[in-house]
């Protein structure tokens, strides 16, 4: 049994969530969206590899065979959830489940946040440090928290238990001792897009 005490590596992992079949974006899937030239999921994508994670997963789902073209271009592996319509929890379960031994720890993007800054990302990585119980970290602006979200190791076993259309919020909200709230400039961690045109 692995010893999760141990720090296999400083080893930090881009997650990036593929698999919806964005309802709400009508009748195109948004991650394809064009945003300066590729779709929106690269562009999310590109960011995360530009901010040193590694390794970087892409969960796919719905339309999986065109998100994966998407970033057939990039250093990414990507990992199917056959379990789509599920929701966010799925995607977030089979992402976790294929992280290896190595990995000390994962930051969770949204595919169709591509505004965020490799900068937000490069400080969310800087402020962890699992053995001064800085074991969650997330962006906030103004005082209000956005997204991605860093976890720690430790909470792998919770992010691989998670069920229904759900993120990660309840693993934050009960383990809010460890949580830290790093300040960025970045209205990026706030913005998604869920309607055409906006």
């Amino acid at each position: 049994m692995e010893n999760l005490s141990e720090k296999p590596t400083s080893k930090i992992a881009g997650l990036v969530l593929a698999a919806g079949a964005s309802r709400r974006a009508g009748p195109v899937n948004k991650l394809l969206i064009d945003i300066d030239g590729r779709g929106m999921v690269a562009v999310t994508t590109a960011t995360t590899l530009a901010a040193g994670l590694d390794p970087v997963l892409v969960v796919t789902g719905f339309e999986a065979a065109a998100v994966a073209a998407a970033v057939a271009n990039l250093d990414v592996r990507c990992i199917h959830n056959p379990q789509h319509q599920e929701g966010m929890a799925g995607a977030i379960r089979h992402g976790v489940a294929a992280l290896g031994a190595d990995v000390a720890a994962v930051l969770i993007c949204l595919g169709d946040m591509p505004w965020v800054k490799p900068a937000t990302l490069i400080a969310l990585v800087d402020a962890f440090d699992a053995a001064a119980g800085r074991e969650i970290c997330r962006p906030v602006m103004s005082g209000k928290s956005g997204n991605p979200v860093l976890f720690g190791r430790r909470f792998f076993p919770a992010l691989g238990g998670l069920q229904g259309d759900r993120g990660a919020k309840a693993v934050i909200d009960e383990h809010s001792q460890v949580v830290v709230n790093v300040a960025v400039d970045d209205a990026g961690i706030f913005k998604d897009l869920d309607v055409p045109d906006t």
